[in-house]
Parts: C-alpha cells; sequence; structure tokens
C-alpha cells in the first residue's frame, strides 16, 4: 500500500458549498417546466476526438440501453441510451459533430433485453465485447493522452479513483451509496481485464469497507488538497508512465459500481448523484441530489437560482462546461455550478483594498489574511487580461506533479513536443494545470493549451 500526502494544491474557498444528505429533485416556482414532457440527453460533447456513426434518427423509438452511436474507431463500442422514448432531437456542431441525442421519456420506459453475463466463467474477450455492447466502455479512458481506452490493448494496470476533491463534487463514498456490492463485482470485471494491477485510491479518511476493504485489488491512500484527486498524480506516484508506449487505464468509483450494476443486472445504471452548489444557488436549495443522467438544466435549476445574471457550468468551477437551461448534464459531471456573471464595472476598483476578494498572489488585502476558515463570493470576472508570463513561482505553490509547469506550457505553445515529452508532457492531462490556470496573474487558459497540445502530439504520432 502507498501513501500519497501532498501539501501543494489548493481548495478555493468559495460560497455555496453542497451539505447535508441526498434529497429527492423538486422543482419548485417553474410550474411550466415540471409540467412539460421530461427530456433526457446522451450527452456526447466529451467524445470530440472520436469519430461517431448515428444509428437513430429523430422520430425513432428507443429502448433505455439501446445503442444509439458506435465508435467508428472501434467498432462495437456503444453509446447507450439513458432513456425510453422517442428521439426527439440530434444535435450537432462544427462539421456536424454529434452533440447531444435528446430523448423524450416515455410513461413507461422499457429496458434494451440482454442475457444474463457470468464474469468467472467467461473470457476476457466476452467481458470486453459484453462492455463495448452496454456502453460501459464509454466511461475507461486511458493514458497517456487521456483518451477513450482501446479495448484491443490490455493495459499494464488500471486506477480506479475513488476520492474526489475538486470543489463541490460529491465524496466517492456518497456516489455508491447503496451500490458497494456491484462496486467490487466492477472490480472484479476490471481484474480480468489487466494482466497486471488494478490500484483503488481512496481518501485516508474513507470508513467505507466497500474500499478499505476491497478485493483483488492493491489499495492507496491519500490526503492533501486538491488536485489529490487527479489520476496523473495517482499514477505518477505508483506506477510513473515513461513513454507513449505505455498503457494505463483509469475509471471513477461510481463507473465501477456502473459497471458492476451492468453484469449483474443487465441494465445501465440510470441514477447519479449529484451537487447543486455554487455563490448563485440560493441557500436553502444547496446540497446533493439524486438524478438520472443526461438531466435537463432547466429542471436542475427551477426554483433554486438567486436573481440576477447567472453562469450555469455542468461541471465543477475549474473543468466544468458553461451550459444554458436548453442544455442538459454532462456525460461525467457529478455538479451543477452556478456563477453570478459579472455584468458590470466597479467604480474605482483599483483603488480599493480588495478585502472582500480572494486573492492567492497576495495581489488584494484578502490574500494576507487568514483563509483557512472564511469563503467568498465568486463570480466570472477575471480581474485582469492576458499577458505574458509573469510569476511562475505561484504555479509551484498548487502543482503537486514533478513537472516544470511553465516550461512544459511554453513547450507545447512553442510546439516543441521532443522538449514536452521529456518535461512530462505524457503523464499529465489538462485537469491538472486547473489550478495554475486559476492562480496565474497573467490569465493564460493553461487547460486548453495542454488539451490542444495533448491532441495535437498524440495526432502527429498516430500520423
Amino acid at each position: 500500500m502507498t501513501h500519497i500526502h501532498i501539501t501543494k494544491g489548493l481548495d478555493i474557498p468559495i460560497k455555496g458549498k453542497p451539505t447535508g444528505d441526498i434529497r429527492p429533485l423538486i422543482a419548485a416556482g417553474e410550474a411550466s417546466v415540471v409540467q412539460s414532457p421530461e427530456l433526457i440527453s446522451l450527452n456526447l460533447k466529451p467524445f470530440e476526438e472520436i469519430k461517431l456513426k448515428l444509428l437513430t434518427k429523430v422520430g425513432e423509438n428507443v429502448k433505455i440501453g439501446q445503442p444509439l452511436a458506435e465508435d467508428k474507431e472501434a467498432p462495437g463500442r456503444m453509446f447507450v441510451s439513458p432513456a425510453g422514448g422517442v428521439v426527439k432531437e440530434i444535435r450537432r456542431g462544427l462539421k456536424r459533430r454529434l452533440l447531444d441525442i435528446v430523448i423524450e421519456v416515455a410513461k413507461t420506459e422499457e429496458y434494451e433485453p440482454l442475457s444474463a453475463f457470468n464474469l468467472h466463467s467467461s473470457s476476457r474477450e466476452e467481458l470486453v465485447e459484453r462492455l463495448k455492447a452496454g456502453g460501459v466502455f464509454a466511461s475507461i479512458r486511458s493514458r497517456p493522452f487521456n483518451f477513450l481506452a482501446d479495448p484491443s490493448k490490455p493495459p499494464r494496470s488500471i486506477f480506479v479513483r475513488a476520492v474526489e476533491s475538486a470543489p463541490f463534487v460529491p465524496s466517492a463514498e456518497l456516489q455508491i451509496a447503496g451500490y458497494e456490492k456491484e462496486f467490487q463485482l466492477g472490480l472484479d470485471a476490471l481484474a480480468k481485464l489487466t494482466p497486471g494491477k488494478v490500484h483503488l485510491v481512496y481518501s485516508q479518511n474513507s470508513l467505507l469497507s466497500a474500499f478499505t476493504q476491497a478485493q483483488h485489488v492493491e489499495k492507496h491512500t491519500v490526503e492533501g488538497p486538491h488536485p489529490v484527486a487527479n489520476p496523473s498524480l495517482h499514477i505518477q506516484k505508483i506506477d510513473p508512465i515513461r513513454s507513449v508506449e505505455d498503457v494505463v487505464w483509469t475509471i471513477s468509483a461510481q463507473d465501477t459500481a456502473a459497471l458492476g450494476y451492468f453484469l449483474s443486472q443487465g441494465k445501465i445504471l440510470l441514477e447519479r448523484v449529484i451537487s447543486i452548489a455554487g455563490p448563485g444557488v440560493l441557500e436553502n436549495q444547496l446540497g446533493y441530489y439524486k438524478v438520472r443522467a443526461g438531466y435537463p438544466i432547466s429542471r436542475l435549476i427551477a426554483g433554486k437560482i438567486r436573481k440576477g445574471y447567472n453562469r450555469y457550468i455542468s461541471g465543477d468551477p475549474l473543468m466544468g462546461t458553461k451550459v444554458d437551461g436548453e442544455d442538459f448534464l454532462g456525460f461525467s459531471h457529478h455538479v451543477l455550478c452556478v456563477v453570478p456573471e459579472n455584468a458590470g464595472r466597479e467604480f474605482l476598483h483599483f483603488f480599493r483594498l480588495g478585502a472582500d476578494k480572494y486573492s492567492f498572489s497576495k495581489a488584494y488585502a484578502s490574500g494576507h489574511f487568514n483563509n483557512e476558515d472564511r469563503e467568498y463570493n465568486f463570480t466570472t470576472n477575471q480581474h485582469g487580461e492576458h499577458r505574458a508570463f509573469i510569476d511562475s513561482s505561484l504555479y509551484n505553490k498548487v502543482m503537486p506533479l514533478a513537472v516544470p509547469t511553465m516550461e512544459l506550457v511554453k513547450a507545447v505553445l512553442a510546439e516543441d513536443y521532443d522538449l514536452a515529452e521529456l518535461l512530462g508532457l505524457l503523464e499529465v492531462d489538462s485537469e491538472d494545470f486547473a489550478l495554475p490556470t486559476f492562480v496565474c496573474p497573467s490569465k493564460m487558459e493553461m487547460t486548453e493549451i495542454i488539451k490542444n497540445g495533448i491532441k495535437r502530439y498524440a495526432s502527429e504520432l498516430s500520423s
């Protein structure tokens, strides 16, 4: 067992944190929204790196678990319907890329029939085919590059992330509550997919027996601020990636439980624990809710949002995606975050001490306070504009990975990928640069720089 303890990082002191137990989602004050037909979406936005073949059309009746799209580059890997009903809309983006397949939910939903599956008597190949057909392989990622896992290439190890540290994300314990047996079955299935080890990483403070007493895995504990839950950190500390030939898979605890549920029940797991949080949410509406995958934003926000201009974010405030009332919860998101939009300019703001504004770099007076127990009303204001790199020492205070942050970003900007690889490009993902982006006085969008750099480098290697 490895214990990972980090001190570099940052738990952002943002107001609007969820509290309490899981509660049912009850929309209030928006009767027109509540009474309208329920819509659920298969959200395909995160899969921009792959080419999808559409398997349905508008007006077609579909069942829960029925394949709606297929990965052209990995035949048999399906993206399945999260609802039963009629396909109401197919949304496309640039170059006709699939974004959403919207389903109007039927009063009585049907499941796509699947035969029973015996994990212990089946081969790895049979297990792979079942998981591909059931849409489970859409939740397994591969390093380096963090693309969807290639089912035909067995990984040397698999990392199960059973810890959460990003702002507002429900704990891993909360996400799999009630599905502990399915979680263990998922671990058993993962052990069959790799000739190496399955590494289960969870919080040092976790008391959940599904984690602490898990079988057929190598257990590891972590402690520290965000980004202690990022898989890049776990992999670098336990089973480092040294070349593009290394193959390591990653999966979350919730998706592992969904994998086990699929194998035991022959059905996809529809429900998901999410939080509705942020400074823009009414205080009595902050909390954890149980909804189904692909839930509409309009129903999540009904009767829960403060008056004024607000930005809706599907996902945590560091790595989430901006959405509006016509959109749906992201494919792998467990947070709907609401942050007030900064629609005006403060009068003489440059003469103010900034005691009510958070500052990591101590540019404001608040940066000299003890912020351990203090929270701030963040808005969308960046308090500055893009400029050249100023102070790289700030990045090192929030980057626990053994990579030189500014030098790696500069190498990617220069498209010097030989140097970038030497500096650690194969070991990182864009989410690892969320905190450096947050504290950056130069307003560098490092997450986008690294994301695009990884895609370009992977494309060069495959050409």
